[in-house]
């Protein structure tokens, strides 16, 4: 049985904007932002 991780997924500046944009600007919920983001809720 191979123990092999995953690697983690990494997110560049813009991407990071854009997500805080959307919290900050939007009366949306978070879990709605996330997905829309392709991301789990806590990650945002």
């Amino acid at each position: 049985m191979t123990n092999s991780k995953r690697p983690y997924k990494t997110f560049n500046s813009e991407f990071k904007l854009e997500a805080v944009r959307l919290m900050t600007e939007s009366n949306r919920p978070t879990g709605e932002i996330a997905t829309e983001l392709g991301i789990r809720r806590n990650r945002v």
